[in-house]
């Protein structure tokens, strides 16, 4: 029986590689792994595993247009080395570093580039990306599929994989034109992760703001000086991207922080590379 089931998987990744060649790529077959696109990690291994944990954190509310930054994690299992799929059925999936990819066979889905390697089998690994909302619903979902490997390039039934819980996110209708502005709604400001990241010498920084406010965007180095003022003045409802240009600036980790409002601030961390 373990003879045969060896034979089928061989023949089913043989197939995928096929499949890949037809199409141009050799990564067709990381792409279609969550519960909305396909079937899991499935030239791996044919079940889940219960003990490889998913799940995905983030926004759970979001104004059509915006755009959240979410987390998808990933434990448990041989813990070697991991990859993961996130997956929305109406938004946007946005990639926000180089460690993934998006096929143009599932535009709604994004995988890894290449494995990321767990510190120890007892760490928790996490990939970074961002959804913007869709005005097709007023409910969307972000489904995930974590996959834990034996880091030997050789896709069996060592490597395990699983589900994550499905994502809810509640999708309200654009703010713009309310009749008042100091009007309570659930929506949070949104700093989103720089694009490229790690980056040489240009990045985009992304964020959205529920109500006309005052924003600053500040650029500081590893010792927390301040290197750059980015934004500075008032904005009205809705999402911005900006660029940034360290071509003067040496390789190293920098923050840019964004203060917008009367009270939120938010900082988060970018790589230059040369």
């Amino acid at each position: 029986m373990k003879k045969k089931l060896n034979t089928v998987m061989i023949m089913l990744f043989i197939g995928i590689i096929v499949i890949a060649s037809d199409r141009g790529t050799d990564k067709i077959d990381v792409i279609g792994c969550t519960e909305l696109n396909g079937d899991g990690c499935v030239c791996h291994s044919f079940e889940k595993d219960t003990n490889v944990a998913v799940w995905v954190e983030g926004p759970d509310t979001l104004v059509v247009g915006q755009t959240g930054s979410y987390k998808m994690f990933l434990t448990g299992g041989p813990a070697e080395a991991g990859g993961y799929n996130v997956a929305g059925r109406f938004g946007t999936m946005e990639i926000v570093d180089t460690l993934s990819f998006r096929h143009p066979l599932e535009v709604n889905e994004l995988t890894q580039s290449f494995p990321l390697l767990f510190p120890s089998s007892s760490d928790t690994i996490y990939w970074e990306f961002e959804y913007t909302a869709s005005a097709s619903s007023p409910t969307d979902t972000i489904y995930s599929c974590g996959l834990s490997l034996v880091y030997d390039s050789i896709p069996d039934f060592h490597d395990r994989w699983n589900f994550g819980p499905k994502f809810p996110i509640n999708i309200l209708p654009s703010v713009t034109g309310l009749p008042n502005e100091n009007d309570q709604l659930v929506i949070p400001y949104v700093l989103n992760q720089n694009y490229p990241n790690p980056f040489n010498p240009v990045t985009k920084i992304r964020y959205s703001i529920p109500q006309s406010s005052k924003v600053e965007i500040k650029i500081f180095d590893i010792s927390g000086q301040e290197i750059a003022t980015l934004v500075d003045e008032k904005k009205s409802i809705g999402s911005y991207e900006i660029i940034w240009n360290a071509q003067s600036l040496p390789s190293g980790i920098y923050f840019y922080k964004l203060i917008a409002g009367n009270y939120f601030t938010e900082t988060k961390k970018m790589i230059l590379l040369k």
